[in-house]
């Protein structure tokens, strides 16, 4: 499958769990008024997680892209891999 035409592997059930426990890490703190408290540790890490499961060379895979394209291209992945535009894996 591709993202953003750039071919990506399949993950396993359990990685897709072990990628969404970690994000769901990043927003689990909540403040009282109700806003979220993002950890951005937990964020960058699920972000990492999802390149390294879509890619076997992350590096040189997207060493032409700048950083902002490639945080785009992680988040796209990891939204893909964690099923939430509401699409079944196929």
């Amino acid at each position: 499958m591709k993202i953003q035409n750039i071919e990506i592997k399949e993950i396993t059930f359990a990685q897709e769990r072990e990628l969404y426990n970690v994000y769901k890490r990043a927003y689990t703190n909540t403040l009282e008024d109700g806003k979220i408290n993002i950890d951005w540790d937990s964020h960058d890490k699920a972000i990492a997680m999802a390149l390294d499961y879509a890619l076997d060379n992350p590096e040189d895979v997207l060493k032409d892209m700048k950083h902002p394209e490639i945080d785009k291209f992680a988040q796209d992945v990891l939204m893909f891999y964690l099923r939430v535009d509401n699409e079944k894996k196929t």
